[in-house]
């Protein structure tokens, strides 16, 4: 292409720059950062604690690493743990074993549901219907009305330990419900929606009969309900130091400020659609309810890469019910940490 033919009037609009990119392969524009605090965090889970407690790091992309050891079978890592570089090593099986799973979880990759094509919507669609009239559909949106799994914390009357499971529970609900769809289309991921970016409820997704989507923004007395968050509002959320104060609140001046994803990112939003999806015991029977809860998952995702917090919770506390017994894929709060494990990303 020479430079006369790319010449433009304008320039690109973000529609235009989508469609341009399409023609670039998507190993063309890997975001290596990216990979490589995926896999920080990853090896970091795998090897030991380090002095005064510090899990050793590697070292970021692009640093210089230090000589490998004599011998073959071991890979030698740059460690930052708040101390002088020091080499530890991992065996190359499963350094490989963690690449593997990088690669299979970019092949399942959860979209915004703009990006997605006529016939990726249709196939989704499609799914949800099949799968609809399943048992285990009913099975599975029925979970969500039993507050008994102590999975939202700022609903009256929960424990407190259902802070620390409002986040780790609903992402491997999540991946039940997209497991569900993907046995009737193998290659269907379920979209997520960017409400911070996005003010617009994605009514193209199937409405199964029975499923109310009123105008939203309205509550039935007419008043206005609270708004959808702004990006600066996840923003802000993003920067959180800790876990707690990331997905439930803060302690200010002594009051509780419940200010968190759960109520800012999630219980809004939930409201603001009012309808089915405004009611937390059937919200789950909308399936633009699992849309809602990706995007949730996808910030919490995006916390994750840069803060080492976790849910503060153990024992049976970090069962996530009705799924961790080893019979149903023995899910806990610990095991669902890591989407790159899990075997997805989102784009």
């Amino acid at each position: 292409m020479t430079t006369q033919e790319i010449m433009a009037d304008h320039f690109p609009t973000s529609e235009e720059a989508q469609i341009a990119a399409s023609s670039w392969a998507p190993g063309q524009i890997i975001d290596s950062e990216e990979l490589g605090l995926r896999l920080s965090r990853m090896m970091a889970a795998e090897l030991p604690a380090g002095p005064a407690g510090f899990f050793p790091m590697p070292a970021p992309p692009g640093s210089a690493m230090p000589p490998g050891p004599a011998g073959a079978g071991h890979a030698t890592l740059a460690l930052a743990a708040g101390t002088p570089s020091m080499p530890a090593t991992m065996p190359v099986e499963r350094l490989r074993t963690l690449v593997t799973q990088l690669v299979r979880a970019s092949q399942r990759v959860r979209k915004d549901h703009r990006q997605m094509t006529s016939a990726e919507r249709d196939l989704f669609n499609d799914a949800l219907r099949q799968a609809h009239d399943t048992r285990e559909y009913k099975e599975l949106t029925d979970v969500h009305k039993d507050m008994n799994h102590r999975h939202h914390g700022t609903m009256p009357g929960m424990p407190p330990e259902s802070i620390q499971r409002f986040l780790p529970w609903h992402r491997a609900y999540g991946l039940k419900f997209e497991d569900l769809l993907r046995t009737v289309h193998p290659a269907v991921t379920v979209p997520y929606w960017d409400y911070a970016d996005d003010h617009a409820r994605p009514d193209w997704v199937w409405q199964p009969p029975g499923v109310n989507r009123p105008t939203p923004g309205i509550k039935p007395n007419g008043n206005p309900t609270a708004p959808l968050p702004t990006q600066s509002t996840i923003d802000g959320l993003l920067q959180r130091p800790t876990y707690t104060a990331f997905t439930y609140g803060r302690v200010l001046g002594g009051t509780i400020r419940v200010d968190g994803v759960e109520m800012t990112a999630h219980n809004n939003v939930h409201d603001w659609c009012q309808g089915t999806l405004g009611n937390p015991m059937i919200s789950a029977d909308d399936p633009i309810f699992f849309m809602l809860h990706t995007n949730v998952d996808r910030i919490w995702d995006q916390w994750q890469l840069t803060h080492t917090g976790s849910p503060n919770i153990t024992g049976d506390d970090a069962g996530l019910d009705p799924w961790w017994t080893q019979a149903a894929g023995g899910l806990t709060a610990d095991g669902v940490k890591d989407i790159t494990v899990l075997g997805y990303s989102y784009q």
